[in-house]
């Protein structure tokens, strides 16, 4: 299997389930270094700030096409 075999595979897992997403998180997280952690952090937050504007609603809307309703 190739590298990007694996990528593939841990990213189809982590797309699948929140709890192999978090386990994804610390896995790699252990192993960094708190640069590493910092510029993570920074890039999430930049990546919300230019992906997504309007918050998680408008992601949602933008993926889903609508924004889920509460009352169903």
């Amino acid at each position: 299997m190739t590298r990007n075999d694996v990528i593939r595979g841990i990213a189809s897992h982590a797309r699948s389930s929140h709890v192999s997403a978090l386990f994804v998180i610390g896995w790699l997280a252990q192993g960094a270094s708190d640069k590493e952690l910092e510029d993570c952090l920074d890039s999430i937050h930049r990546s919300e700030r230019e992906l997504a504007p309007d918050g998680h609603l408008a992601a949602y809307a933008e993926r889903w096409g609508r924004v889920p309703d509460s009352r169903s």
